[in-house]
C-alpha cells in the first residue's frame, strides 16, 4: 500500500488566455490552488497523523480512492492504477467486515461523499466496482449478501496484520483486482464519451485517453491542486475557461464537477477551446493533436514557446515541420519533464481505445 506525503509541486491544468503578437502573454494561473493542500494541512491530516502516525498520511489522489471511517480508525484504499484494494483498520475484525462490504458496494457517484470525513460511504444497488472485482468463488459482488460472505471469508482466510510506527496495531485485507479491471471501467464511460465527443467534434479515443491518464477512470479523482474528477479539472482555470464559453460567470463547483457527464462535458469542451482558439492555426491535424494533448498538461503558452517565444512564429514553426517531428519536440524539449511523459502516455493510451473501436 503506498503511503502518501503532501508535496509542494504537483501538475495540474492551467488556463490560457489571449496572447499579443510579439510575445506570448497568456493569462496562464500558474498560482497553485490552495485549497486541497489546505484541507489536508488542516483537521484532516491531523486526524491521520493522531491516529496512524506521520509517517502513516494515506489521502485521496488522482487515481487512489481513500475513505476514512470509524472515526479514522478504519480506512478503504482503491489504487486504480495497481488494481489493488486494501481495507484496514485499528479496531476489531466487525468494523473490517463492514469496510469491506460498503467498500466494495460502494456506488459511482461521488458528489455526495465526502472523502475528508469519516463517515460511511453509503451501499450501492448499482455498486462502482462490479465487474472489476470477483469473489472467492469467483462471482461477481452485486449484493450485500454476496458482499458479506466474501468478506466473512478474507477475515478468516486472508486476514493480515501489522504494527505502525506508533505500535498501535493494524489488521487489513488485500483484494486483488481482475486483470483488465481498467477496461471494465472505461466500458462505463463509453455511451458518455461517445455524446460528447460528438458534440464537440472530437475524437472519442482522445477523451478516453486523457481520461485514463488523468484519473485511471476514478469518478472520485481528486489532486492536491484541487483537480476534479475523470478528467481532473481545476475550477479556477480550465472550469473557468469553460463556463466562459457557455456564456455563464464564474467557476465550476466540486459537486459539479464530480458529476461524471459535466465533467467528461468539460473536460471535452476545453479541448475544444485549445484546439480552436489557443491552438487555432496549426494546420496539420496530428501536430494539433499532440501539441492540444502537451497543452491539456501545462497550457499552450508552455507548449507554444517550446517552439519560440512569439506566438504567430511559434505557430509557423509547428507548420513547418512533420506531425513526428513535433511529437518528438514535446517529448524531447519541453522544460516539463511531466508533460513530455504525458503527451507518450496519451498518445499510447488513445491508440489503444482506437485498436477497441
Amino acid at each position: 500500500m503506498k503511503k502518501y506525503i503532501i508535496m509542494v509541486l504537483i501538475p495540474f491544468l492551467f488556463a490560457c488566455g489571449s496572447s499579443n503578437k510579439k510575445g506570448l502573454q497568456f493569462d496562464e494561473a500558474f498560482a497553485k490552488d490552495t485549497q486541497g493542500l489546505d484541507i489536508l494541512t488542516g483537521q484532516f491530516s491531523h486526524n491521520i497523523d493522531q491516529i496512524w502516525g506521520v509517517t502513516e498520511l494515506l489521502v485521496a489522489s488522482r487515481k487512489d480512492y481513500v475513505k476514512y471511517t470509524d472515526n479514522y480508525y478504519t480506512r478503504s484504499h482503491v489504487s486504480f492504477d495497481e488494481g489493488i484494494i486494501s481495507i484496514e483498520t485499528q479496531s476489531d475484525v466487525n468494523r473490517l467486515h463492514y469496510a469491506i462490504v460498503h467498500t466494495l458496494l460502494m456506488g459511482s457517484d461521488a458528489k455526495g461523499i465526502d472523502l475528508f470525513d469519516s463517515g460511511d460511504v453509503p451501499i450501492s444497488n448499482r455498486p462502482f466496482l462490479l465487474g472489476q472485482v470477483v469473489d472467492h468463488l469467483g462471482g461477481q459482488i452485486k449484493d450485500p449478501a454476496v458482499a458479506t460472505n466474501f468478506a466473512s471469508y478474507l477475515i478468516q482466510n486472508r486476514l493480515q496484520s501489522r504494527i505502525l510506527k506508533n505500535g498501535k496495531n493494524v489488521l487489513f485485507v488485500t483484494i486483488p483486482m481482475i486483470a483488465n479491471h481498467i477496461a471494465v471501467r472505461a466500458k462505463k464511460y463509453v455511451p458518455i464519451v461517445r455524446a460528447t465527443a460528438r458534440r464537440y467534434g472530437l475524437d472519442e479515443s482522445l477523451i478516453l485517453g486523457i481520461m485514463q491518464t488523468e484519473s485511471s477512470f476514478n469518478p472520485y479523482a481528486i489532486s492536491y491542486a484541487n483537480a476534479i474528477g475523470l478528467m481532473q479539472i481545476v475550477p479556477h482555470t480550465a472550469g473557468r475557461d469553460v463556463f466562459q464559453l457557455k456564456g455563464e460567470s464564474g467557476e465550476p463547483s466540486k459537486r459539479y464537477l464530480f458529476d461524471p457527464v459535466k465533467n467528461i462535458d468539460t473536460g471535452a469542451a476545453y479541448l475544444w477551446i485549445l484546439q480552436n482558439k489557443y491552438l487555432d492555426g496549426i494546420t496539420n491535424p496530428a501536430s494539433k493533436r499532440f501539441a492540444m494533448i502537451s497543452a491539456y498538461n501545462s497550457g499552450a503558452g508552455a507548449v507554444l514557446r517550446v517552439f519560440d517565444e512569439d506566438r504567430e512564429v511559434a505557430i509557423e514553426k509547428i507548420n513547418s515541420l512533420y506531425p513526428e517531428q513535433v511529437y518528438r519536440i514535446l517529448t524531447q524539449n519541453h522544460p516539463s519533464e511531466q508533460a513530455r511523459n504525458y503527451l507518450i502516455k496519451v498518445d499510447k493510451a488513445q491508440k489503444s481505445y482506437r485498436v477497441r473501436k
